[in-house]
């Protein structure tokens, strides 16, 4: 009998084993179960079982939006940066005065600009190769500025952060650094916060309305509907007369994309819509704020600003760059105001990058503002308003 028994379970072993085999060769994957030793001790076995398997790490779950806009931003740097080389070399020998160029590649050049009535071709003088434009009109806005107070403040692009620029923006008000003739200058969510600046808002008021925004696109979502839920908010926030505050003292960096990518500052508006609209086209990320490719902003086909030019500079004879992302993982120069400047308080890389594509939670919201609230406060200790801050004479004539 127990010799018939022992038989049994050896051929119920073999069978056990044959199928597994099978089940690998063809890729079959049953429900693991923990595995029996087979024992023909007669002693009772004492043996532990082995502990069970650690489950795989789980994987980041992201949303449509984060994905979609980190699609976006990873092919779009990659053209931008490929597209430049190009025309790198031909740009700055403009921006140059075409130095040992021909007369007819001088006027080709300038024929088409004057087409666009581009009146200004500028190299950065903090990141070098990067080149902005200027309409006519534009110039002509800043130069009826009489007063231009010194430095001026960028704000760069930065997704979703909108309160760690209110929060910069809250103590540089305060401790006088902002003033009604202080220059501005922003990128995607850093040109939003020029225009708050410019209205007069409180920017307490502003980081309520980021909030009401934020809880929007929680509950709607945010991918293809960002820019609708962007353009109510703002509607109801900025004052009738928010153009006229911005004019000549506001400067809101665009990407157009035709005939090349470059990167195009306007400073002139002629009505709080048509603000609004700037705005939106610098914080243009496709498939995030709506779902088309473009967007049309003065009859030229553009996207996001912050991709041609991340804190653009001012009319200011010194611009105070304010980065809303760690920089110096980045790599960015210049930078005044930015989370390295106070790196105690701080969260990883990946967390602001997800918070600037995810609208995050009241509570991050308000951590957000008080970061920028915090590192400002550690660069004004380092730059002393009354050592910094100086009033000049404006460009033009009336």
């Amino acid at each position: 009998m127990k010799k018939k028994t022992l038989v049994t379970m050896l051929l119920r072993t073999q069978w056990t084993e044959h199928t597994l085999m099978a089940s690998s060769l063809f890729h079959f994957h049953p429900t693991t179960v923990p595995h029996r030793t087979l024992n023909f001790s007669t002693k009772a076995s004492t043996a532990t079982p082995p502990p069970p398997p650690l489950p795989p790490p789980q994987q980041e779950k992201r949303s449509f939006a984060a994905a979609t806009g980190e699609l976006f931003l990873g092919i779009a740097s990659r053209i931008l940066k490929k597209t430049n080389s190009k025309f790198e070399e031909r740009e700055i020998r403009a921006v140059e005065m075409f130095v040992n160029e021909d007369e007819g590649e001088r006027e080709w050049w300038w024929r088409r600009r004057r087409k666009e009535k581009i009146a200004a071709v500028v190299e950065d003088p903090v990141q070098p190769g990067v080149v902005w434009e200027q309409t006519e009109k534009d110039v002509e806005a800043e130069r009826r500025r009489k007063v231009v107070s010194s430095p001026g403040f960028s704000f760069s692009a930065a997704g979703l952060l909108f309160p760690y620029h209110l929060g910069v923006a809250k103590l540089l008000i305060e401790k006088g650094y902002i003033k009604e003739t202080t220059p501005l200058a922003g990128s995607s969510a850093g040109a939003i916060v020029c225009a708050v600046i410019a209205s007069g808002a409180s920017m307490q008021e502003a980081l309520e309305a980021t909030k009401i925004l934020a809880e929007d696109c929680r509950l709607r979502g945010t991918a293809f509907r960002l820019g609708a839920v962007l353009r109510d908010i703002l509607i109801k926030f900025l004052p009738d007369d928010a153009h006229i505050r911005s004019n000549g003292r506001v400067r809101v960096a665009v990407t157009q994309i035709l005939w090349r990518p470059r990167g195009l500052l306007v400073d002139q508006f002629d009505s709080k819509e048509d603000l609004i609209n700037a705005v939106i086209t610098s914080s243009f990320i496709p498939g995030y704020l709506a779902p088309r490719p473009a967007t049309m902003f003065r009859n030229r086909l553009c996207i996001d600003g912050g991709l041609t030019l991340f804190m653009p500079p001012t009319s200011a004879t010194q611009t105070v760059r304010v980065c809303a992302f760690p920089a110096s993982g980045l790599g960015f120069e210049g930078n005044g105001i930015s989370p390295d400047c106070n790196p105690e308080n701080r969260v990883s890389p990946r967390e602001f990058f997800n918070w600037a594509l995810e609208p995050a939670a009241d509570d991050i919201l308000d951590k957000l503002f008080e970061f920028g609230y915090m590192d400002a406060a550690v660069w004004a200790e380092a730059n002393p308003v009354e050592e910094i801050v100086r009033d000049e004479n404006g460009c033009i004539e009336e």
